[in-house]
């Protein structure tokens, strides 16, 4: 019924072989070859406390940006007290869950006490 044509596998065989020659022996492009000292300049700059700053400052700026940030965050440190409450009922330890309680509501109080010259013009 079904028949394989060796007139047509075996030039497809031979294009598929000869083109992974062709890239297993091309040399690697330059981006591809310097990866590990950009990995390493990347991890110092990272680092870095000066980009530590930058990197918490635009962070505040994109907070401020949306409005109902204080409201989701306050909510979701609610979440995360009753979910402590619910594990110390259980037995667990509920600190983890707390610090992340307590780290919310400062980023609420922190938004919300932004200056008006922070905060973008509303459109």
């Amino acid at each position: 019924m079904y028949c394989i044509h060796p007139t047509r596998t075996v030039p497809a065989l031979l294009a598929v072989a000869f083109s992974i020659s062709l890239v297993a022996g091309a040399p690697l492009p330059a981006w591809a070859d310097s990866g590990k000292p950009y990995e390493a300049a990347r991890q110092a700059n990272a680092n870095d406390e000066n980009t530590k700053k930058i990197w918490k400052e635009n962070d505040l700026k994109l907070k401020v940006r949306e409005p109902l940030f204080p409201n989701q965050a306050k909510w979701l440190a609610k979440g995360y007290k009753e979910t402590a409450e619910i594990v110390a009922r259980q037995g667990g330890n509920p600190k983890p869950i707390l610090d992340a309680a307590a780290y919310f509501e400062r980023q609420s109080e922190l938004v919300s006490r932004a200056g008006p010259d922070d905060k973008p013009p509303v459109r």
